[in-house]
């Protein structure tokens, strides 16, 4: 005899074995159209009577969209339901309310649904709203992975996804026809919990990848030695667990995290591996500070903030925090300079933790629910992706840096879809000629790619950083490094020639919204802001540096250092008086800060930044809108007080 299980306003019916088995919209579909009146329509109980098609429905709809950052991510429970997409094209356009009230059980959008952050409550959010069931052309792989994981059901075919909306009963595998057979099983369980405790408890067996030995890229030889195979090979497609060497969690989603596992299992986390798992507090050290800070966003970063100590004392986790709470450095660049290898994996509760791969590592991000079974396993649940392979010849311009080159790759991957879900590996000549920290901006911000990471293939200036920087002896490090075999295949494979690469400024909106500075030489800029994972390294403080010394800026300028090692090294080099003496309000606590509207430096309503850092979608950085540019652009920007780069200077 079947039962239903509620998802929201979706009916999930299960067979005698408590498997799903049909899906049903039992609420309202909401069409996210581009036309203001006709969203309206839908809040005020009207159904739309001419369908629109994905075209003209929102696009590159971020998780900081469906869910804000700051203050609405300090929430983990039945609240985050009212504030869903109430940031939506800078705000206006959904109320507090608006979707819940609307009794809605399923969204439809335009492409890329889901983009940016790896925030888990950007899905918990429209579980909490309702939301059952989302539609998008495209949906960014982090995000549809947590919506799978909580039990919900990502929808990629407009088919389906219109019989879903009229109402019609649909079974599951039409819903699941291409997902890996481990995301199968996961649906037909209602989520990666209860799983997780059907394969503790033997009722559910791993599958050994039967793949047969075969040309590898670099990341397909990391997990074949960390998935089970039968033969040492795995191919695009194949799914399975992953042992994972490192997992990190940050001050957003320690606390999350294991609200989860006491939701889900009645009990607190249990630690396999403590000595592998970390926790940084460095999201939110400085949001207690942000003017106009509400008492109530106050109670939510203290919970969190509390929560996060106090697992890490309860379970022996690493706090990479100071004695007072404060923040050592960004976690995934304190993962960079501290703790990542080459040729392992590490996974992280945040979307940049592709930045590691620029160490020859597979890192990525995932979400609460996946961290929280890294934590209790070492294992997440996980399917080889594609590669693409970026080959970089020739020499950048003088004025050109590696954010001109990921801004353009940013631009090719919105524009085609290309990188999303895949490992963009880097290779080529041109690579060696990149600095390492030069090479980590290309690793970073391939999540701004839409891709799921970037690997970088072993280089000199990467050993030298691991020799010199972190103590190793070469040899180590030559016996650890992944090269791709000869013959590798991949999903495609892009020649850029770096002398091709022009100066880029991302347009307010996203990342993928790269112009020639020529096209907003001159723009007006209220403030100018530098740091963050991306850009608060020391090659890139030295950039700031180099044009700052001997001027003063024009605009209120401020620059955050990605770490302390960092700090003190600027400070060692000269650097950090050479910011001072140029103007630059320098934030002592290293840490996300203005990067994710929770720190100084980011624009408010009405205001205009140019920013060194990795996002610009709305509501990043604050209500106002932000520029993406290269440190010298930046520098040279707060300079002149309009959007310029060294070579305007005198």
């Amino acid at each position: 005899m079947s039962s239903v299980r509620k998802v929201g306003h979706v009916d999930a019916f299960l067979d005698a074995a408590g498997f799903v088995q049909a899906v049903q919209l039992t609420g309202r579909a909401l069409y996210l159209t581009c036309d203001r009146a006709q969203l309206k329509k839908q809040f005020n109980g009207e159904d739309l009577t001419v369908v629109p098609p994905p075209s003209e429905l929102y696009s590159h709809v971020s998780t900081g969209a469906i869910i804000k950052a700051n203050p609405d991510c300090y929430y983990y429970d039945d609240r985050l339901g009212t504030l869903v997409l109430r940031s939506l094209a800078g705000g206006g356009l959904v109320e507090a309310g608006d979707i819940r009230k609307g009794g809605f059980g399923m969204i439809l959008a335009g492409e890329g649904w889901g983009e940016g952050s790896s925030r888990e409550v950007a899905a918990l959010a429209l579980l909490y709203d309702g939301i059952g069931i989302v539609f998008a052309p495209s949906i960014a792989p982090i995000h549809r992975q947590n919506l799978i994981n909580n039990g919900m059901f990502p929808v990629t075919s407009l088919p389906v996804a219109r019989r879903l909306a009229s109402g019609e009963r649909v079974d599951v595998n039409e819903l699941i026809a291409d997902f890996d057979e481990l995301s199968r099983r996961v649906v037909r369980y209602g989520g990666l919990f209860r799983f997780m405790e059907a394969r503790s408890q033997g009722r559910e067996q791993d599958t050994i990848i039967e793949t047969d030995p075969r040309p590898m890229t670099i990341g397909e030889k990391i997990l074949s030695t960390h998935m089970t195979t039968r033969h040492g090979a795995v191919k695009p497609g194949d799914a399975g667990f992953i042992r994972v060497d490192m997992g990190f969690s940050h001050d957003y989603t320690t606390a999350p995290a294991e609200a989860m596992i006491r939701a889900a299992l009645g009990r607190g986390p249990k630690i396999k591996n403590p000595a592998s798992i970390h926790t940084f507090p460095d999201h939110l050290t400085l949001a207690a500070d942000l003017p106009a800070i509400t008492a109530e966003a106050l109670e939510g970063i203290r919970d969190l903030r509390e929560g996060q100590r106090r697992i890490a004392a309860e379970t022996g986790i690493h706090y990479h925090g100071t004695a007072l709470g404060g923040s050592t450095g960004i976690c995934h660049t304190v993962v960079r300079e501290e703790i990542a290898l080459p040729g392992q994996v590490i996974v992280g509760t945040d979307s940049h933790t592709c930045s590691a791969g620029a160490l020859n590592c597979l890192a990525y991000g995932v979400g609460n629910t996946e961290i929280a079974c890294v934590w209790e396993h070492n294992e997440v649940a996980g399917r080889v992706p594609p590669t693409v392979r970026i080959r970089l010849t020739g020499n950048l311009r003088r004025s050109c840096t590696a954010k001109d080159v990921i801004l353009h790759l940013a631009r090719e991957g919105k524009a085609t879809g290309m990188f999303t879900g895949k490992i963009m590996e880097f290779a080529g000549p041109a690579l060696e000629r990149l600095s390492f920290e030069e090479q980590a901006v290309l690793s970073n911000m391939a999540v701004e790619c839409n891709a799921l990471t970037a690997i970088m293939e072993p280089t000199e200036p990467m050993i030298r950083y691991l020799v010199e920087r972190r103590g190793l002896q070469r040899r180590q490090v030559e016996s650890l490094v992944v090269r791709a075999d000869e013959g590798s295949q991949v999903d495609g494979t892009i020649e850029l020639d770096l002398d091709i690469v022009e100066t880029l400024v991302a347009a307010p909106g996203h990342p993928g919204n790269g112009v020639p500075l020529d096209k907003v030489r001159g723009a007006r800029i209220d403030m100018a802001y530098a740091g963050s994972c991306t850009a608060g390294d020391v090659t890139s403080v030295s950039m700031y540096a180099e044009v700052l010394k001997g001027r003063k800026v024009q605009v209120p300028t401020f620059i955050q250092y990605g770490s302390a090692r960092v700090r003190d090294e600027a400070r060692l080099r000269g650097i950090h008086d050479v910011l001072l003496a140029a103007g630059v309000q320098i934030i002592g606590e290293p840490g996300c800060g203005a990067c994710i509207n929770a720190g100084p430096g980011g624009p408010q309503k009405g205001q205009v930044a140019i920013s060194a850092t990795n996002r610009n979608m709305p509501g990043r950085m604050g209500d106002g809108d932000a520029y993406l540019a290269n440190p010298l652009v930046v520098a040279a920007s707060a300079v002149k007080g309009f959007i310029c780069g060294p070579e305007d200077l005198d």
